[in-house]
Order: C-alpha cells, then sequence, then structure tokens
C-alpha cells in the first residue's frame, strides 16, 4: 500500500488513528491528509449536479451511469450495485455520493461491483509445422501456443457519504483473471519413406528381387502451450467521511482491491503423424516376380508439454483503499451541494 502522507489542509484524522484502525478481510486504508482529500473534493465537485433521492438496491442492480448520488442508498439482503459496461464505455472513475448507505441485513450486506466481460482464452497456434524432406525426413516442430489474453484491470470508485448504517456493502473491484494460453501447434507430419529398388535381371535370371519401401519419417513434436494470460490490475477505492466515521469503515466496510491472478497455461500442441512407409520396388519379369512390400508408416510425433504454471509474476497488481477525513459543511458545500 502506499506510505502515509503529512497533513496540510482538510487535516481532520490524526496520523496516529491510522494506526489503530485493523481491518480484517481486505487491505488495510491508507489515511489520506489534507491536501491529498482537496482534489478528491474537487472530482466530485466537478459532476454534473443532479436531483437526490432515495436509490434502492435489490438483487443485481444494473447502473449504466458513473455518477450516483442519494439521500438514502439502501441495499436489499445480498444485493449487488453493479456498474456496467454501458458506465465503463463513459468514465474509469465512478462516483457515489449519498448522505447514508445502509444495510438492511448485516449477514448479507450486499457489494458494490463492477461488469466484467468473460475472460477468453487465447486461440490455438493456426495450422501445422511444416511436413519433412522425402526418403524418411522428420516433421518439423510445432510453434509454441499464444499467449493467455491478460485480464481487465479494474476501473476505480470514488465515494462521499455521511453515515454507513451498520456494516457496509462490500467493494470488489478486484483485477480479473487473465484468460488460458493458446494450444501449442501440431507438429509436422513425417515425410514419405524412400522407394524401394526394383528387381534386377540377366537374361538367363534374377540377380535382384524388388526392395521394400523405406519407413516414413517421424511426425514432428508438438508445440508448447502458451503462457498464461496476465491478470488485471485492481481498481482503487476512496472513501470519504466525517472523522467519526474513520473507524466504522475501517473496520466493518470490506474492500476488495487485488490484482487479478494469471490464468491457466495452454495445452500443448498434437505430434505429427508419421510419413507413410515408400512403395516397394518393381518386379521384373520373366526372373523376378514379386513387387516389393509397402514400407512402414513412421512413428508418430510426441504430444508438446504444457505451458509453464505462473509463478507469481503475472499477477495483476493489487489497487488502493484510500480514507479521507472531510467535515460535513465540506460534505454539503462542495460535494451533495445542499442540505
Amino acid at each position: 500500500m502506499k506510505p502515509t502522507r503529512h497533513l496540510n489542509r482538510f487535516a481532520i484524522v490524526p496520523l496516529l488513528a491510522a494506526a489503530l484502525y485493523a481491518y480484517a478481510g481486505g487491505p488495510k486504508p491508507t489515511m489520506l491528509q489534507g491536501g491529498d482529500v482537496a482534489p478528491k473534493v474537487a472530482d466530485l465537485k466537478q459532476v454534473l449536479p443532479v436531483p437526490a433521492s432515495g436509490y434502492v438496491v435489490n438483487g443485481v442492480t444494473r447502473f449504466d451511469g458513473w455518477f450516483l448520488k442519494a439521500d438514502r442508498l439502501i441495499f436489499k439482503k445480498g444485493a449487488t450495485l453493479m456498474f456496467t459496461r454501458q458506465a465503463l464505455a463513459s468514465r474509469r472513475v465512478f462516483f457515489i455520493v449519498a448522505k447514508s448507505i445502509e444495510v438492511e441485513d448485516p449477514s448479507a450486506p450486499g457489494r458494490i461491483t463492477w461488469e466484467e466481460n468473460p475472460t477468453a482464452g487465447a486461440g490455438a497456434t493456426a495450422g501445422q509445422a511444416g511436413t519433412g524432406a522425402v526418403n524418411g525426413g522428420a516433421g518439423q516442430p510445432g510453434a509454441p501456443g499464444n499467449d493467455g489474453p491478460a485480464g481487465e484491470s479494474t476501473p476505480s470508485i470514488q465515494i462521499a457519504v455521511l453515515k454507513f448504517t451498520g456494516s457496509g456493502p462490500s467493494l470488489d473491484l478486484q483485477g480479473q483473471p487473465g484468460g488460458t494460453g493458446g494450444q501449442g501447434q501440431k507438429g509436422g507430419s513425417g515425410g514419405p519413406g524412400s522407394a524401394g529398388e526394383s528387381a534386377s535381371q540377366s537374361a538367363f535370371d534374377c540377380r535382384r528381387g524388388a526392395g521394400n519401401g523405406g519407413k516414413g519419417g517421424p511426425g514432428g513434436p508438438g508445440g508448447v502451450g502458451g503462457a498464461p494470460g496476465r491478470g488485471g490490475n485492481g481498481g482503487t477505492v476512496t472513501i470519504l467521511s466525517t472523522a467519526d466515521m474513520m473507524s466504522t469503515i475501517s473496520t466493518r466496510v470490506r474492500v476488495l482491491v487485488s490484482g487479478g491472478v494469471a490464468g491457466q497455461p495452454g495445452a500443448g500442441g498434437p505430434g505429427g503423424d508419421g510419413g507413410p512407409g515408400g512403395p516397394g520396388g518393381a518386379q521384373q519379369l520373366p526372373w523376378c516376380r514379386g513387387d516389393g512390400s509397402q514400407g512402414a508408416v513412421g512413428d508418430h510425433g510426441r504430444d508438446g508439454p504444457p505451458g509453464t504454471a505462473d509463478a507469481g509474476t503475472r499477477r495483476g497488481a493489487d489497487g488502493d483503499f484510500l480514507l479521507g477525513a472531510i467535515t460535513a459543511d465540506a460534505f454539503f458545500g462542495s460535494i451533495y451541494g445542499d442540505h
């Protein structure tokens, strides 16, 4: 988390208070100092004023805007307020301004989150590696699989509220998991085996019978699976409220801003097919009868290994939980707009 910064303006919360807030189930908040609170207030002040009313979140309530203002923001049991893809198309920072945020059932307080697109997986590497040369050449190795697509990074949210009734809803702005790596390319087919020698005869007898065809070339190994997709970065949650609410917010509001985990590695590509056996040599009549036998099919190529699982380097960066104190006068005069 970011280091605590020093007070200058809007200084409401003593530095010692930050050390006393123990929060279980999420990151410890970084206490914003006065000079850092003021720009957050300015951000909220810039939004267009809208009339306030009660807003009830029931079930999964999809919100297409980027600014929600309410006298009372009420969460029914287990309800979810979801900022939609339409909202994301307008802004990457969402705003909630409310006199109070109320949870009806503390055992199922509900949550605030964003609408993710489904995590996609990478397609298999197209085509097939090259075929081996004639006379039993080995097929070419398959190319590695495509990297999995990165998970989407999370938007941020700023909340200005005077009061939380009971526990607040959880704020789930975790980064999206990465996608699965693509399958490796199929190994190339082995080349055809060599042709058997034709029989050889003299005027009186058969000097050499027809030779058998050569074995086909081995198939090439499949390509290694693609790397896991990187996880998306977590968002930033900023909550502004009065000094007496700091402890309540720190200990009761669950904030989830961890980076998304990496995806799964891709599967290895299939090994190439063995090449066809070469044709047998031709007979020579009248003394050398019988063509040579078709050569054996080449060995199948080995399947490629899966991609390497992530060891933590492809996890998204964690977001931030920022908490700042403002006065009620600042709330009404600079943010909410009226009493």
